[in-house]
Parts: C-alpha cells; structure tokens; sequence
C-alpha cells in the first residue's frame, strides 16, 4: 500500500473509528428529543464549554477576567450576552493560548481563508469522529450509506492530478482545479465507468461541470449530489439537476466546528443538535461550538449573514437563506472560470498576512492586493505568487500590491470578499444561465 493509500485507511479510522456508532447512535435520539429537553442539554453544555475554557485556556481566563467574569458567572444560555464576543483578529496571534489541553493530543487545520488570510486552528480526534458523524447521519437520512460509490469534486488534489481512488472509501476523487472544457470528456468518462451513486462537491464544481456536459451535449446520472462550502443558488441546483439527474441537498458548516446547517427541505435549512449555539445578528453570526473541548470557540463571529425563516428565539436555528459565501471566479482569456482561489493562500507555510483581495478588470488579469503583517517577508510573497499561479496558470497576468486597510473594497454590509469582479457582465454565470434557459424550453 502507497503512502495515500495509508494515509486514507487512517483518516478513516479516525473519522469511522471506535466512537463513530455511538455518536451516530447519540446524534439519532438527539433529532429524536422535544424542544425542551434540547433546550435543557444546550444549557448544560454551554455552562460546560465556558467553565472548561475559563479553568483550562490561558488566552480565555485573562479576557474573562478582564471583563470581570468568575467561573460561575454564566448559568445557561441566558448569560451568554455576559460573555465577550471573541473574532478571528482576536485570536490569530493567540490560537495556542486557546487550547485546554496539550498539544500531542490534536493537530493542526486552517480556515478557507475567504479573506485571503487564513486561521489556524486545532482539532482533537473526538471533534473529528463528532464532525463526520453528524456529516454521515445527515447524509444518511438523505440515501447515502458507507460503502456506496461516491465522486468528490473538492480541493482534494491540485494541478498535477486530475483523479485519485480511495478504497477505504469507496471514493473517487475528481480535481476540482482541472474541471474545464479541454479535460471534460475525460471526467465524463472517469465518472461513467465508476457508476457513482453520490456526489459531494463545491456548488460552483458542480455548475462547471453540469454547464461543460451539455456543450457537448452529455449528461449522467448521479442520484445523489451533496454541495457544501459555498452558497448554493436556485439556478445551479436546477442545472445540476437537470444535467446529472441528481436531487441536490446542500450543508452550511466551517471549518472552525462552530456552526452546522443541513437542508431539511426547499428553503429551510435546520441546524445539527447539540452541534453549537448559534445568536443570528443583522450582518453576521455568533457561534459557540460544542463538539471541540480543546480548541474551544465561544461566542466566535462569523462574518456570513443568515436570513431565519423562525423566531431568532427557537432551540431549532430554521434558516431559508444563508449569505456570505458565495464563490467568485477568475475569467481566463479563453473563457474558462476558475474558482476556489482561497487555496492558495490555505497552506502551512503561508503566513503573515493580515488580508487580502484579488480584483479582476480585465480577462487573463488580476490585481493581488495584499495587506501584510510586519512579519511579511519576501519568501512569503514568492510561495503565495506561486500557488495563485497554479491555480490559475501562467496564462493569467498577476499583478501584485501591497495595500491599506483602507483600500479593501467592501459590499454595502462593510463585508469584503477574497474575489472581487469588474468585468463587464450583466450575470456573473451569465453563460451557465442562458444554458439553463435552452434547457427549460427543450
């Protein structure tokens, strides 16, 4: 067995290992329980994930008692407004203060870094089975068991591998980077031959592939299609599923574990229980995760705006719409988009960088405005020039800047988003809709 090969079969037993059936089986009386018995246990580890951070984290001992806070000042959830409200700036240069135990017993994971400057964070191995256990029983629910054929169209592998089989997993893995026109044909046969019965994919992956098909005048059938980490729009999912046949249900989470959303239904997505606690605020949320004791976030901003379609008061988070994430393309001089480029600033060994912000003018171009830490050094900017150029090749001009805070250009909500796009179009994915409207009058 090849090095991927073992590492796949350990993460699987990680994720699926010795406590994956007894959170499934936690996880299924959970869904099962009344309002008020879910309130009950809410509050309990809310107090619980407070009084664990106060005693045992270095960095929430000094900010509580800054802010005049005991052990036992927070009683349930009630209290919660007691408690300071903690943001990604908070904590960037403090994550190891953050840990209630030590550091042999988790490892190291970064955010997307939709901002262009990515957190680190640490994960213990509970947190892990707890994620994937919730991510598998809401998936379950929906036609999905272990075992079954599954296409991934992630960021999984990059510009030098188009696909990799997973055994462990049953799972083909699909590069989301060399999703394009000229290797189209080459997926549509990967994914034929394998006869997968699920696809988990980024909405945008999906839509690229969906809307290349049917140039060529294919499609394929794939029953089920789970999307995640970007927003899912109306006009992708009905592509999606008219092109592959597949009934879409779509899953809002992060990678801090702070917050998990499943769609339950059109319009309505219904967050995991017992998963975190969630405050919905006009232009952001504010989240306390559950599932992670050693890298606790308490009353953690995340700057994505929800739309609740129930009382902001309800134990159950009922939410129609969820705003914040949509993904942005970089247009090459050929047409081809190319998405995900939160990627190149996702790795360990990029650094010191306060934020950043790719704006596109014209095809092929791009400005890489960056806003550096005083730590910032040349070979910081070298490794980042070259992923960006990776992900969008050597046939896109990159034209790098170092900017001011106040250069970030920002939406009407004072949210800044990685890509911005001046390119003269009437609809972003103009070319994926007017293929959506041949299709409705076929």
């Amino acid at each position: 067995m090849n090095y991927r090969g073992i590492r796949d079969y350990f993460l699987s037993k990680i994720k699926f290992g010795i406590g994956f059936e007894r959170e499934l089986k936690r996880i299924k009386e959970l869904y099962s329980i009344s309002e008020s018995q879910l309130s009950e246990l809410k509050n309990k580890e809310f107090v619980k994930q407070y009084r664990n951070a106060y005693l045992n984290s270095k960095f929430y001992n000094e900010l509580y008692r800054k802010h005049g806070l005991s052990v036992h000042s927070v009683k349930s959830i009630d209290d919660a407004e007691k408690i300071p409200i903690i943001t990604k700036d908070d904590i960037r240069h403090r994550v190891d203060d953050l840990l209630t135990t030590n550091r042999l017993f988790v490892y190291k994971a970064f955010t997307s870094g939709t901002t262009g400057s990515p957190l680190k964070l640490y994960r213990d191995y509970r947190s892990v089975c707890k994620e994937y256990s919730y991510g598998y029983y809401f998936q379950n629910i929906h036609g999905y068991k272990l075992g079954d054929k599954v296409i991934s169209i992630k960021g999984d592998l990059d510009k030098d591998e188009i696909s990799r089989f997973d055994k462990a997993l049953n799972t083909l893995h699909l590069s989301s980077y060399n999703l394009n026109e000229k290797n189209i044909l080459r997926y549509y046969e990967l994914i034929k031959e394998f006869e997968p019965k699920v696809v988990k994919a980024y909405p945008s992956s999906l839509q690229i592939l969906s809307t290349e098909l049917y140039k060529k005048g294919l499609d394929l059938y794939i029953p089920i299609a789970f999307t995640s980490s970007e927003v899912l729009h109306d006009w992708q999912r009905r592509i999606i599923e008219r092109i592959l046949h597949s009934k879409v249900i779509d899953w809002y989470g992060n990678s801090e574990q702070t917050i998990a959303l499943g769609q339950v239904k059109e319009n309505l997505y219904q967050d995991a229980p017992l998963y975190g606690h969630i405050e919905v605020k006009e232009n952001h949320i504010i989240t306390t995760g559950f599932i992670n004791k050693s890298f606790p976030l308490i009353r953690y901003q995340v700057d994505d705006i929800i739309k609740l379609k129930c009382d902001a008061s309800c134990i159950r988070c009922c939410t129609e719409r969820i705003i914040g994430r949509d993904n942005q393309y970089v247009r090459l001089k050929n047409g081809q988009q190319v998405g995900l480029l939160d990627h190149a600033f996702n790795f360990s060994n990029i650094k010191n960088i306060l934020a950043a912000q790719i704006v596109q003018k014209v095809p092929g171009e791009i400005d890489l405005n960056i806003i550096p830490d005083y730590n910032f050094t040349e070979q910081d900017k070298e490794e980042l020039l070259k992923n960006l150029t990776q992900l969008v090749t050597e046939d896109c001009k990159i034209h790098y800047n170092e900017i001011s805070e106040d250069q970030i250009i920002r939406t009407k909500a004072g949210k800044f988003n990685l890509m911005v796009s001046y390119l003269d179009t009437k609809d972003k994915d103009a070319a994926a809709k007017e293929i959506l409207k041949e299709i409705d009058t076929a």
